[in-house]
């Protein structure tokens, strides 16, 4: 009898060790599965539009423009994620890319407003760097709105030859900065446009001296607000600052245009807003 109730807790010890083998085996597949549609999900291809604030650094500013882009169907284009960029150049990413997204948008932020290009640059890095581990890309379009322009600029620069980031095909500036708002009074437009600017700051310095490592099959548009046509001036940034890197652009032999939109909502802080600026943003990018 004491015999007996020895074999049985030993079976019932046996079948105990045996269920918690199996429901580990099970739970180990059941694992593998998971890690495999994640792998399958994460390496579809998508085709990314990126947006980048200005130095007020909230993304709000630039959502009209998303918007915009998103209710015309004919883009193909869908609501993607909001990333704002810390100090730190650490990201918080909020929304998602669902499996029938194909043309997701991506609105950057900064934690903190600045005009600082090189602060762009890193966080631009930083924002290509995540979309890269997490999607398979073949390529992206970027639109810098204001002080975000030059600091696209800046990453293409640095960056666009890097096969590690998602290739840049297309890049759109907004009202972008470039040479420290500095206007050109004896200067015409198409001097600006043919030779560059008469009046540099130092900060243009870094467009002359390393213009050429930009990737020429880069297609680049810079667009402007006609706020004053007399001042030549979106009421913030001169078009002489807007377009005083586009003969770089020439030189380097990238396919390259330029356009000066109209009212409503030309000003700085309102462009967009502008219906041109977008139906030329989304031509640009989606059609």
């Amino acid at each position: 009898m004491i015999k007996n109730k020895k074999w049985i807790k030993f079976s019932i010890g046996v079948a105990i060790i045996l269920a918690g083998l199996i429901g580990f085996a099970i739970g180990s597949q059941v694992e593998k599965v998971k890690h495999r549609q994640n792998d399958m999900f994460s390496s579809r291809e998508i085709y990314p539009s990126i947006y980048i604030t200005g130095s007020g650094g909230k993304i709000s500013s630039i959502d009209p423009i998303v918007q915009g882009v998103i209710s015309d169907k004919t883009t193909k284009a869908k609501k993607g994620l909001d990333i704002v960029v810390n100090k730190d150049n650490t990201l918080k990413v909020s929304g998602k890319i669902d499996e029938k997204n194909h043309y997701p948008t991506i609105e950057v932020g900064m934690e903190e407003g600045t005009n600082n290009s090189l602060k762009y640059e890193a966080a631009l890095k930083s924002v290509m760097t995540y979309l890269g581990e997490h999607y398979r890309i073949p390529y992206v379009n970027v639109l810098g709105y204001s002080a975000g322009g030059s600091g696209v600029y800046r990453y293409l620069l640095q960056y666009a030859d890097d096969s590690s980031l998602p290739f840049v095909e297309k890049f759109v500036s907004l009202d972008g900065q470039y040479n420290a708002s500095t206007a050109q009074p004896n200067q015409t437009m198409e001097d600006v446009l043919k030779n560059g600017p008469k009046i540099k700051t130092k900060f243009y310095q870094y467009w002359e001296e390393n213009y050429k490592k930009l990737d020429s099959n880069i297609q680049v548009t810079f667009l402007a607000g006609d706020y004053d046509a007399a001042k030549e001036t979106d009421g913030t940034v001169p078009w002489a600052d807007t377009f005083s890197v586009y003969h770089f652009l020439v030189k380097n032999e990238n396919p390259v245009s330029y356009y000066i939109f109209k009212e409503p909502y030309t000003k700085h802080d309102q462009v967009p807003k502008n219906k041109q600026a977008i139906n030329y943003i989304k031509t640009a990018f989606y059609k």
